[in-house]
Protein backbone atom coordinates (compact mmCIF):
# COMPACT_ATOMS: atom_id res chain seq x y z
CA UNK A 1 0.00 0.00 0.00
CA UNK A 2 1.59 3.27 -1.20
CA UNK A 3 -1.18 5.27 -0.20
CA UNK A 4 -2.24 6.51 -4.07
CA UNK A 5 -5.85 7.83 -3.03
CA UNK A 6 -6.14 10.59 -5.41
CA UNK A 7 -10.19 11.06 -5.14
CA UNK A 8 -9.98 10.60 -1.57
CA UNK A 9 -12.34 7.10 -1.97
CA UNK A 10 -10.67 5.75 0.68
CA UNK A 11 -11.94 8.00 3.72
CA UNK A 12 -15.33 8.12 1.77
CA UNK A 13 -16.47 4.77 3.00
CA UNK A 14 -13.58 4.36 6.15
CA UNK A 15 -9.93 4.69 6.07
CA UNK A 16 -9.49 1.31 7.84
CA UNK A 17 -7.73 -1.88 6.17
CA UNK A 18 -11.24 -3.78 6.07
CA UNK A 19 -12.75 -0.87 3.71
CA UNK A 20 -9.22 -0.68 1.58
CA UNK A 21 -10.21 -4.39 1.06
CA UNK A 22 -13.04 -3.82 -0.06
CA UNK A 23 -12.63 -1.25 -2.61
CA UNK A 24 -9.95 -3.85 -3.91
CA UNK A 25 -12.17 -6.34 -4.10
CA UNK A 26 -14.54 -3.96 -5.92
CA UNK A 27 -11.99 -3.13 -8.21
CA UNK A 28 -11.19 -7.12 -9.08
CA UNK A 29 -14.88 -7.56 -9.59
CA UNK A 30 -15.26 -4.27 -12.03
CA UNK A 31 -12.04 -5.76 -14.20
CA UNK A 32 -13.03 -8.55 -14.80
CA UNK A 33 -16.83 -7.97 -15.94
CA UNK A 34 -15.23 -5.80 -18.48
CA UNK A 35 -12.92 -8.35 -19.29
CA UNK A 36 -15.90 -10.58 -19.83
CA UNK A 37 -17.79 -7.86 -21.30
CA UNK A 38 -14.70 -7.30 -24.03
CA UNK A 39 -14.41 -11.21 -24.66
CA UNK A 40 -17.94 -11.27 -25.40
CA UNK A 41 -17.50 -8.24 -28.13
CA UNK A 42 -14.87 -9.71 -29.83
CA UNK A 43 -16.53 -13.60 -29.92
CA UNK A 44 -19.59 -11.53 -31.19
CA UNK A 45 -17.18 -10.13 -33.93
CA UNK A 46 -16.10 -13.41 -34.47
CA UNK A 47 -19.34 -15.43 -35.35
CA UNK A 48 -20.73 -12.50 -37.17
CA UNK A 49 -17.48 -11.01 -39.35
CA UNK A 50 -19.04 -7.45 -38.57
CA UNK A 51 -17.46 -5.47 -36.26
CA UNK A 52 -19.75 -4.69 -32.70
CA UNK A 53 -19.56 -1.02 -33.49
CA UNK A 54 -20.75 -0.99 -37.11
CA UNK A 55 -24.82 -0.70 -36.16
CA UNK A 56 -25.00 0.66 -32.87
CA UNK A 57 -26.80 3.87 -31.84
CA UNK A 58 -24.34 3.81 -28.81
CA UNK A 59 -20.91 4.20 -31.42
CA UNK A 60 -22.44 6.83 -33.93
CA UNK A 61 -23.50 9.88 -34.08
CA UNK A 62 -26.83 10.26 -34.28
CA UNK A 63 -29.67 11.67 -32.94
CA UNK A 64 -32.40 8.91 -32.28
CA UNK A 65 -29.90 8.08 -28.70
CA UNK A 66 -30.98 11.65 -27.65
CA UNK A 67 -34.60 12.02 -28.75
CA UNK A 68 -35.37 8.75 -27.30
CA UNK A 69 -33.78 9.96 -24.39
CA UNK A 70 -35.37 12.90 -23.88
CA UNK A 71 -38.96 11.33 -24.65
CA UNK A 72 -38.39 8.93 -21.67
CA UNK A 73 -37.61 12.00 -19.40
CA UNK A 74 -40.80 13.76 -20.73
CA UNK A 75 -43.38 10.59 -20.50
CA UNK A 76 -41.55 10.16 -16.73
CA UNK A 77 -42.24 13.94 -16.04
CA UNK A 78 -45.94 13.32 -16.20
CA UNK A 79 -46.65 9.65 -15.55
CA UNK A 80 -46.01 6.99 -13.69
CA UNK A 81 -46.19 3.59 -13.62
CA UNK A 82 -49.05 1.85 -11.97
CA UNK A 83 -48.38 -1.70 -11.13
CA UNK A 84 -50.91 -4.64 -9.58
CA UNK A 85 -51.34 -8.09 -9.99
CA UNK A 86 -53.39 -8.00 -12.73
CA UNK A 87 -52.11 -5.24 -15.20
CA UNK A 88 -49.48 -2.79 -15.56
CA UNK A 89 -50.16 0.53 -16.62
CA UNK A 90 -49.42 4.34 -16.85
CA UNK A 91 -51.86 7.02 -15.56
CA UNK A 92 -51.14 10.71 -15.16
CA UNK A 93 -50.02 11.51 -12.05
CA UNK A 94 -51.20 14.45 -9.96
CA UNK A 95 -47.94 16.04 -10.46
CA UNK A 96 -48.42 15.47 -14.25
CA UNK A 97 -51.57 16.78 -14.26
CA UNK A 98 -50.30 19.93 -12.97
CA UNK A 99 -47.61 20.37 -15.19
CA UNK A 100 -50.53 19.82 -17.76
CA UNK A 101 -52.46 22.65 -16.68
CA UNK A 102 -49.04 24.93 -16.50
CA UNK A 103 -48.50 23.68 -20.60
CA UNK A 104 -52.05 24.61 -20.98
CA UNK A 105 -51.85 27.90 -19.41
CA UNK A 106 -48.26 28.88 -21.06
CA UNK A 107 -49.84 28.08 -24.56
CA UNK A 108 -50.88 30.96 -26.88
CA UNK A 109 -54.67 31.15 -27.96
CA UNK A 110 -55.44 30.82 -31.55
CA UNK A 111 -56.18 34.18 -33.65
CA UNK A 112 -59.32 35.13 -33.97
CA UNK A 113 -61.12 36.14 -37.41
CA UNK A 114 -60.64 39.67 -36.25
CA UNK A 115 -56.76 39.22 -35.80
CA UNK A 116 -56.67 37.38 -39.21
CA UNK A 117 -58.01 40.32 -40.74
CA UNK A 118 -55.89 42.67 -38.97
CA UNK A 119 -52.82 40.76 -39.96
CA UNK A 120 -53.62 40.55 -43.71
CA UNK A 121 -53.87 44.31 -43.59
CA UNK A 122 -50.59 44.89 -42.23
CA UNK A 123 -49.55 42.17 -44.38
CA UNK A 124 -50.72 44.21 -47.50
CA UNK A 125 -49.29 47.39 -46.38
CA UNK A 126 -46.02 45.65 -45.66
CA UNK A 127 -45.99 44.42 -48.97
CA UNK A 128 -46.50 47.94 -51.03
CA UNK A 129 -44.08 49.35 -48.91
CA UNK A 130 -41.68 46.92 -50.31
CA UNK A 131 -42.76 46.85 -53.39
CA UNK A 132 -42.50 51.03 -53.24
CA UNK A 133 -38.58 50.46 -51.74
CA UNK A 134 -37.92 48.35 -55.05
CA UNK A 135 -39.36 51.08 -57.09
CA UNK A 136 -37.35 54.09 -55.20
CA UNK A 137 -33.85 51.74 -55.98
CA UNK A 138 -34.49 50.90 -59.49
CA UNK A 139 -35.36 54.89 -60.15
CA UNK A 140 -32.12 55.55 -57.67
CA UNK A 141 -30.33 53.23 -59.73
CA UNK A 142 -31.21 54.27 -63.28
CA UNK A 143 -30.33 57.84 -61.94
CA UNK A 144 -27.06 56.56 -60.91
CA UNK A 145 -26.15 54.86 -64.68
CA UNK A 146 -27.94 57.96 -66.72
CA UNK A 147 -25.26 60.31 -64.78
CA UNK A 148 -22.17 57.66 -65.01
CA UNK A 149 -22.92 57.57 -68.99
CA UNK A 150 -23.60 60.95 -69.37
CA UNK A 151 -20.22 62.09 -67.37
CA UNK A 152 -18.11 59.59 -70.03
CA UNK A 153 -19.79 61.49 -73.09
CA UNK A 154 -18.90 64.87 -71.82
Amino acid sequence: DYNFDPLNLYSSIGNDAYARKGLRDLEISHGRSAMLGITAFAVWEKLTGHPIVENSMFFHPNAILPALVAGYVAFNQFYELEDSDQYIRFKLSSEGEARMENLKLGLPKAPSEEDMADMGEKLEKAANFIASLGEKYENAQQAYLDNVVKSKKD
